[in-house]
């Protein structure tokens, strides 16, 4: 049986927010889920959820840090990590990825799957589908605390996004009575093919994507606009860093334009912001598939620093974090009509 929430909220932007209590104490939040995730013109197709336990904070902090400390190693030692044959979808990645028809150099990125070293693949699947059923590679001769930060927070956001995935399950019962229930949950839950990232996004300086000739809008410059193919994101906040330190401490952005944007329904571009202390989880497109569209996801993009922006730290020195887990399911998990392999295969060749 439901209770009833008082606790949820917006955000300045309009965001949902849900509290982390009333996600485990199976409250009805069928309000905020229509709110989030539904088909009406302001919906964002995100939400935050706050207050979460308390080792939430430290383990972002710990490992958005090792984000730099990794970048920052020779490239002899990164490119070890690096996996031609899992179209660069386990270990490091750094101008393989295509956003508006250019290789992407301006952020690298390290995959792996918080829950499986191995995941549960027939060899058939790890030849035909390497971008999910890849074995994980770690850095640990290099960097040997990373291996445990990544799955540490990979995994709490896990247990977070399998919450929010039960209050969508009762959302969708109510539009699809013949729906399996707790069925957006189980496919999270019972997923092999969880994938991580750690995002770095280079300093200003690095941008070099941009030249005389180039006329393109400079508003994605950190990532441009696409839709996740997942069932669902969980992402935490950015950490911008001061790179002179090699503490890496965390700053604040120096520009209050930069960050995550993201598309309504109506066409309007929102700058969303993730506190610290909050997760935020963004819709993908197989749960809309698998929700008949009846969930909704929405573009987003990233925007970088002004190279104007007036700062007291050096912008040419500012990185910035972040940590995305991409909860998809199984291979053989049907969305919709169709299996997961077969609906993100050609969305994952068609991107590198």
């Amino acid at each position: 049986m439901f209770t009833k929430s008082n606790k949820s909220t917006k955000s300045p932007e309009g965001v949902v927010i849900l509290d982390y209590t009333d996600l485990i104490n199976n409250v009805d939040l069928y309000n905020e889920i229509e709110e989030a995730f539904g088909s009406k013109s302001h919906c964002l197709g995100i939400l935050l959820v706050k207050n979460l336990p308390e080792v939430y904070v430290e383990n972002r902090a710990r490992l958005l840090r090792l984000a730099s400390v990794f970048a920052s190693l020779p490239e002899e030692i990164k490119e070890k990590t690096v996996d031609e044959q899992s179209y660069y979808k386990f270990g490091w990645s750094c101008g393989k990825e295509i956003f508006n028809g250019k290789k992407d150099t301006l952020k690298g990125s390290y995959y792996g799957n918080p829950k499986y070293d191995y995941p549960d693949a027939t060899e058939e699947e790890l030849r035909e589908f390497p971008m999910y059923c890849h074995p994980n590679i770690w850095p640990n001769e290099d960097l040997p605390e990373f291996e445990k930060a990544f799955k540490d927070l990979g995994c709490f956001i896990i247990d977070i996004g399998k919450l929010v995935a039960r209050a969508c399950d009762s959302f969708v019962l109510t539009k699809l009575p013949k729906a399996e229930p707790n069925y957006l949950e189980r496919i999270i839950d019972e997923s092999q093919t969880i994938s991580a990232r750690l995002l770095h996004y280079f300093p200003i300086q690095t941008m070099n994507q941009k030249n005389d000739t180039d006329t393109d809008d400079i508003d994605d410059s950190w990532c441009g606009w696409h839709t996740d193919h997942s069932s669902l994101t969980g992402l935490t906040s950015s950490m911008f860093v001061d790179e002179r330190d090699p503490a890496y401490p965390e700053i604040e952005c120096p520009d209050n334009q930069a960050g995550l944007y993201i598309k309504n329904r109506n066409d309007k571009i929102i700058r969303v912001i993730i506190p610290r202390d909050c997760l935020a989880f963004q819709l993908g497109a197989a749960m809309q598939l698998a929700s008949a569209d009846n969930l909704r996801a929405t573009p987003h993009m990233v925007k970088a620093i002004s190279s104007d922006i007036k700062s007291d730290i050096p912008i040419n020195v500012i990185a910035r974090n972040t940590f995305a887990v991409f909860m998809q399911p199984s291979l053989n998990e049907k969305v919709g009509n169709i299996t997961f392999a077969e609906f993100g295969r050609k969305i994952t060749k068609n991107t590198y």
